[in-house]
C-alpha cells in the first residue's frame, strides 16, 4: 500500500551527510532528548522475553501517558490508539536508549501509541543474559521474542520499525513471519543494511575512518562486557590488539559464529534478490543517496514485490534525517505517518 512520504528538504547548512549522521545522535539533539529519556525510563515496563532455545532478549514497553500527570495510565489500554503497539529495533551497537530510538518512541507515545524498544542480543544492558555472542544472522531469536511479546501483550495492531541493522532485522522478520504465528500490520526500515559486504566495504574506506573507529570501539566494549560476565568463554587477548573492522571480522566471525567464510556470513543476512518477496505486510524502506555506510547502489539488488515501497531521499546521511535547526526528525514524522495511516 503506497503512502506518499512528507518532503525531506533540510536547510542548506544541514545537508552535509556527516552533519546529518553525527548531529542526529550527539550535541543539541542529544541534550534535547534528555527529558524524553528520563520520562521513558520512569514509565517503562522492563521485559525479559523468552526468545526460544533458552535465549532471552531485553526490551522496554511504554504505554501512552495520562496528560494530567505524565504517568502511564492503565485505563488508556482501552483507547483506540493504544490498541496499537510499535516495536522498535536499534542498529548495530545501538540500544533502547540510542537517540533515534528515544526520539521515535517519544513521538509515537505523544501521539497515543504504545512502544516496545527491543534490544538485540548483547545490546543495551543485556550482555549477561546469554552466553553466546551476538551476530547478525540471529533472526530466529528476534522472531521468537516478538512472538512471546505478542502472546503476553495483546494489541489489535503491531507495527515493526528498525534502523540500519535493525531495519534489516525488521524486514527479515516480515519475510520470516509467514512460517510463524506473528501478526504485523506494517514494517518501516530506515537505512537498512542491504548486504553487509557492501556496507563493510564502505566502512573500511579511508574517508570513513571515523565510523570505522566508532564501530571498532563499540564492538570491543561489547566483547569486554561479555568477558566480564563469561570469562571462560571470552578472553580480551583475542580482540584487544585488533584495530580495524576488517581485522575484527576476519578474526572474530570464524571464532564466535558457525561461519568460516566472511562472504557466507555476510550473505546469510542480506535482503537482496527475492528474499523480501514473501513479506506478510506492507514494508516501507527508506534510503538516503548520500549515506556513507549503506551505499544506495545496493538498493538495485532488492527485487521489488507488491508489499515493498522504497523511498530514496537526496540527503539524510545514515539514519540522520534532521529536518531543521530545531533538530526535528523526518524519520519520526514518516514513521508516525505510516502508523497513523493504518489506524484511520
Amino acid at each position: 500500500m503506497h503512502i506518499t512520504p512528507p518532503q525531506f528538504k533540510p536547510p542548506a547548512g544541514l545537508r552535509n551527510r556527516h552533519l546529518q549522521t553525527i548531529l542526529s545522535s550527539v550535541g543539541p539533539r542529544r541534550i534535547r532528548l534528555r527529558k524524553a529519556k528520563r520520562q521513558l525510563r520512569s514509565t517503562a515496563q522492563k521485559l525479559i522475553l523468552d526468545a526460544g532455545d533458552g535465549v532471552r532478549l531485553l526490551g522496554f514497553l511504554n504505554r501512552p501517558l495520562d496528560p494530567s500527570n505524565g504517568q502511564c495510565d492503565a485505563n488508556l489500554a482501552s483507547t483506540a490508539n493504544d490498541s496499537t503497539l510499535v516495536i522498535l529495533i536499534h542498529g548495530w551497537e545501538g540500544s533502547d536508549e540510542s537517540s533515534y530510538m528515544l526520539s521515535a518512541a517519544s513521538t509515537l507515545i505523544a501521539a497515543g501509541f504504545s512502544v516496545m524498544r527491543l534490544n538485540l542480543r548483547d545490546h543495551g544492558d543485556s550482555h549477561h543474559l546469554n552466553e553466546a555472542a551476538f551476530n547478525s544472522t540471529l533472526l530466529d531469536e528476534v522472531v521468537g521474542a516478538i512472538k512471546t511479546l505478542q502472546s503476553e501483550h495483546k494489541f489489535d495492531q503491531y507495527h515493526l520499525a528498525g534502523f540500519s541493522l535493525g531495519g534489516n532485522f525488521a524486514l527479515r522478520v516480515a519475510a520470516a513471519a509467514v512460517g510463524h504465528d506473528i501478526s504485523l500490520t506494517s514494517v518501516s526500515a530506515f537505512c537498512p543494511v542491504v548486504h553487509a559486504e557492501l556496507a563493510n566495504s564502505a566502512l573500511v574506506e579511508p574517508r570513513n575512518w571515523l565510523y570505522n573507529a566508532y564501530f571498532v570501539r563499540k564492538w570491543k566494549r561489547s566483547l569486554q562486557l561479555k568477558s566480564k560476565h563469561f570469562p571462560k568463554l571470552y578472553n580480551q587477548r583475542d580482540f584487544a590488539a585488533l584495530k580495524s573492522l576488517d581485522e575484527m571480522n576476519q578474526t572474530l566471525i570464524p571464532k564466535y559464529t558457525s561461519f568460516s567464510e566472511l562472504s557466507d556470513y555476510f550473505d546469510a543476512y542480506a535482503i537482496v534478490d527475492d528474499r523480501l518477496s514473501q513479506t506478510v505486510c506492507p514494508c516501507y524502506l527508506h534510503f538516503a543517496s548520500d549515506d556513507m555506510i549503506i551505499p544506495v547502489e545496493g538498493v538495485a539488488r532488492i527485487n521489488m514485490s507488491h508489499n515493498l515501497q522504497i523511498e530514496i531521499t537526496d540527503h539524510g546521511g545514515h539514519c540522520g534525517y534532521i529536518s531543521n535547526w530545531g533538530f526535528d526528525s523526518w524519520q519520526d514524522e514518516r514513521l508516525l505517518q505510516i502508523v497513523r495511516h493504518f489506524n484511520k
